[in-house]
C-alpha cells in the first residue's frame, strides 16, 4: 500500500485534529507567533518534539543498545524522521528505521501508552534544548537588532522577525506544558515506520545554474548555492560536500572550478554536507545572482508553502513544502536537518538552494527517493544548519 493511502485512511477517523490548535485555549501561543496560520506548523512540530523526547516513545523507537547514551550521534542517525504534511492540518510522522524488514510500513498513534509523566519528561527536555536554541541564536548574531521584545513588534511585522531568528524568553514561556498536554490528548499523533528508501543523490544555483567542476576536463558535478561573506568577510559560496569522491574535501588544499571561477574549500562540515569555497573574484564579478534574506530560521516552513530553485537546466523549478526534521529548530551538532518537497530535483542538482515565496533560504539540495518508493520527496538540508556550520553572514 502506498504511504499516501495508509496515512490518509488512517486519519480520516480523527475528528480532533483539523483546527485543535485554533481554539481560545491556543490563543496566547497564535498571538505570540504571529496568527493561526503561522503558528500551525509550529506548534504542531513542537508537540512532536515534546513527544519524541518522552521516554516511554523513545525506548520503543530505539533498541536497548542505544539507551541512556542521548549524546552518541549514532542516535541521532540511526532513525530518520519526518513531519508529513497530509492536507487540512493533518500532519504525521514518517520514521525511515534500517532495522525494519516488512516491505508494508506499520503504525503506531505516539500519545497512546505514553503516560503523562513521560510526555512532560518529554516537555523538560524539548524546552531545554530550546534554551540552548536560544542562546546560540543570540550568539550567532540574529537577535540585538534593535529590537527589545516580542511585545514590541507588530502583529504585522512578527512573521518577518522570526524568519530573522527572533525566538526570546517571552516567547517560549507561551509553550506552557498543560497546553502541549491538552493537544497531545486532544488529537491522533500517527507515526508510521517503514524501511529506508534507495537514495538517490542529486550530484552530478543564482538565476542560471552555477556548475561545480572538480577537475579540468571533467564534467561538472553538481550547483553552487548561496554566494555571501563569513564573519571573517571572505566572499564565497556553499556547495555540497557529498559532490567531491568519498564525501571528503580538505579545508584549505580542495581546489575547484565555479562557473569558470577559481575557488579554494576553505571549511568542510560533514553533517551538513556542505562546504564553503573562497572565490578569486568579487561579488562584481559574479553574472546572474540571485537576491535572498537569508536562512528561514526560528520557525518551521509552512505547510505546502510555495518554492522554487534553479536547476541544472537553468529552468527556475516550483514546487512546494511537504513535510521537515521534526527537530528542525534544534542547533545540534550531530543532527542532520532537513525540508522536503515534492520529488522535483534530479542528478546534477546537488547544492542548488531552494527559496521560498518570501526570499528566504529553506534549504540546499542533498538527494530525492527513487522513483516508486514507499514515499516519494526530494530532501533539502536545512539552510540554517548551513550557514551555522561555517559562520556566514546574510
Amino acid at each position: 500500500m502506498k504511504l499516501d493511502d495508509f496515512a490518509n485512511n488512517y486519519l480520516g477517523s480523527s475528528g480532533e485534529s483539523e483546527y485543535l490548535w485554533d481554539r481560545p485555549r491556543f490563543d496566547n501561543l497564535n498571538s505570540a507567533l504571529g496568527g493561526f496560520q503561522n503558528a500551525n506548523p509550529l506548534l504542531i512540530t513542537t508537540a512532536w518534539q515534546t513527544l519524541l523526547e518522552s521516554p516511554d516513545l523513545s525506548n520503543k523507537l530505539y533498541p536497548k543498545a542505544f539507551r541512556n547514551i542521548s549524546n552518541n550521534p549514532s542516535l541521532k542517525k540511526h532513525l530518520e524522521k519526518y513531519l508529513l504534511c497530509l492536507g487540512n492540518n493533518k500532519y504525521c510522522l514518517l520514521v525511515f528505521d534500517p532495522s525494519f524488514t516488512s516491505d508494508e510500513p506499520v503504525h503506531i498513534d505516539a500519545s497512546k501508552n505514553n503516560t503523562k509523566k513521560s510526555i512532560n519528561s518529554g516537555y523538560g527536555i524539548w524546552r531545554s534544548k530550546m534554551n540552548k536554541t536560544v542562546a546560540n541564536l543570540s550568539n550567532f548574531g540574529y537577535l540585538g537588532r534593535g529590537l527589545s521584545t516580542i511585545s514590541d513588534i507588530p502583529n504585522s511585522d512578527r512573521k518577518t522577525v522570526f524568519n530573522m531568528g527572533v525566538y526570546e524568553e517571552e516567547v517560549l514561556n507561551t509553550f506552557e506544558p498543560q497546553v502541549l498536554q491538552y493537544g497531545i490528548e486532544n488529537s491522533d499523533w500517527p507515526m508510521i515506520i517503514c524501511k529506508p528508501p534507495k537514495k538517490i543523490f542529486t550530484c552530478y544555483c543564482p538565476t542560471t545554474p552555477h556548475k561545480v567542476f572538480l577537475k579540468e576536463g571533467e564534467g561538472f558535478k553538481s550547483l553552487a548555492g548561496i554566494y555571501t561573506r563569513n564573519k571573517q568577510d571572505i566572499f564565497g559560496v556553499t556547495i555540497c560536500l557529498h559532490s567531491f569522491p568519498d564525501s571528503y574535501a580538505e579545508a584549505g588544499k580542495t581546489k575547484v572550478n565555479i562557473n569558470g571561477i577559481t575557488g579554494l574549500v576553505i571549511s568542510v562540515h560533514n553533517i551538513s554536507d556542505s562546504c564553503f569555497v573562497q572565490l578569486d573574484a568579487t561579488e562584481s564579478q559574479i553574472a546572474d545572482l540571485l537576491n535572498a534574506n537569508g536562512p528561514l530560521q526560528g520557525t518551521t516552513p509552512r505547510e505546502f508553502e510555495k518554492c522554487s530553485f534553479i536547476n541544472k537546466e537553468g529552468d527556475k523549478a516550483e514546487t512546494n513544502v511537504i513535510g521537515w526534521s521534526p527537530d528542525i529548530m534544534y542547533f545540534d551538532p550531530y543532527n542532520q536537518v532537513k525540508v522536503l518537497t515534492n520529488p522535483i530535483t534530479n542528478p546534477g542538482d546537488s547544492g542548488s538552494a531552494l527559496i521560498d515565496s518570501s526570499e528566504n533560504v529553506l534549504g540546499f539540495s542533498f538527494y530525492r527517493t527513487e522513483i516508486n518508493a514507499v514515499k516519494e520527496f526530494s530532501a533539502w538540508i536545512w539552510a540554517a544548519s548551513v550557514f551555522k556550520a561555517h559562520n556566514l553572514n546574510f
